[in-house]
């Protein structure tokens, strides 16, 4: 049953790895982020009215996604490697 999310980001200036974080947390600090674009002046204008146009739909999208989630065992859900840089987001 996946629960978690954990992200390994490895370059030659800096490897971060984020602990696991339970998927309904990280939808909680993707909420945060949507209610915070509109303090970002200095952002893309068309890229904030996008997202003030689609708070709703992306936060129910992320929810429907997180109670999905929930019956599948643990699984990559990205992995990018390049010459010097490897991405990784595993579903825990």
């Amino acid at each position: 049953m996946a629960k978690k999310i954990k992200v390994i980001i490895e370059t030659p200036e800096k490897n971060i790895r984020l602990p696991g974080i339970g998927v309904k947390t990280a939808i909680q600090f993707v909420k945060f982020g949507l209610w915070g674009t509109r303090f970002f002046k200095d952002s893309d204008e068309e890229l904030q009215q996008f997202l003030v146009n689609n708070k709703e739909l992306i936060i129910e999208f992320l929810e429907t996604l997180a109670k999905d989630l929930k019956q599948y065992d643990p699984f990559t859900l990205v992995e990018i490697q390049s010459e010097d840089s490897h991405i990784l987001i595993k579903i825990l």
